[in-house]
């Protein structure tokens, strides 16, 4: 499902946007979906949040929070691509909104975990990636993702707090949009300077080997998993479980 371009833009890059992926009434949905979760824990006193001022906010398990967000982990074109860079065996790590509201500030590069723990040089293939799905336009004004093109080949630095690169660029694009970003690039959100949250989920995934951030087995329902497809069984962790052999 990928083509050899893309293919060669994620091995030369580490980044690939799909533009306007998801039609628009599914982003639509998503987007309001999003944002009644993000209120709802809110005003449960529940809410994840982040960033000077709580100006970013995170809502975990998106799987088990709406049959929606169980069916679009599941599109095609982006698993293509989770696969080409994973493996075919590969995993959902962790599925989230990611909301940045207004005044939220550029939160600097990084690498993804588990890739920021691990020694260096860092393995040269891809061990985790993200897919940045654009429920809101993605503009150089709201917190366009930061990308450092290339930068995932650099197996034994790190991006420095505060250093402005000069390769850097945002990565920007209409709703509906995905981003595939290997875990290895530095990447990060960027400044909201707008006066409206920009909303977005995060797809998270890694290979089969690691550890994901969720433990999805224990935190789905029993409804989720009885009418999971055989995909996302897989992608939930049903294909990587420990040998039980005695």
């Amino acid at each position: 499902m990928l083509t050899a371009s893309e293919k060669n833009q994620l091995d030369k890059e580490g980044f690939l946007l799909l533009e306007s992926l998801i039609p628009t009434d599914t982003t639509t949905q998503l987007r309001e979906r999003a944002l009644s979760l993000t209120a709802a824990e809110q005003k449960a006193g529940k809410s994840h949040t982040y960033l000077t001022n709580d100006s970013a906010q995170r809502v975990w398990n998106l799987v088990n929070k709406g049959e929606i967000f169980e069916e679009t982990i599941q599109q095609p074109k982006i698993l293509a691509a989770m696969e080409y860079l994973l493996g075919a065996d590969c995993t959902l790590s962790s599925f989230t909104v990611n909301v940045l509201y207004p005044g939220a500030p550029d939160a600097g590069l990084h690498i993804d975990y588990p890739l920021s723990a691990l020694p260096t040089p860092r393995p040269s293939f891809p061990m985790v990636a993200n897919s940045v799905w654009f429920l809101d336009d993605w503009t150089l004004e709201n917190g366009a993702t930061s990308c450092v093109p290339g930068s995932h080949r650099r197996l034994k630095a790190l991006p420095e707090s505060g250093v402005e690169y000069a390769d850097e660029l945002q990565i920007c694009g209409p709703r509906g949009s995905v981003l595939i970003v290997n875990g290895a690039i530095w990447h990060g959100s960027s400044e909201n300077k707008t006066n409206a949250p920009r909303v977005g989920l995060l797809g998270f995934f890694c290979r089969s080997i690691l550890k994901p951030q969720q433990a999805h087995m224990n935190l789905v329902s029993n409804d989720v998993i009885s009418r999971a497809t055989p995909t996302l069984k897989r992608l939930l962790g049903f294909d990587s479980l420990p040998n039980m052999n005695a």
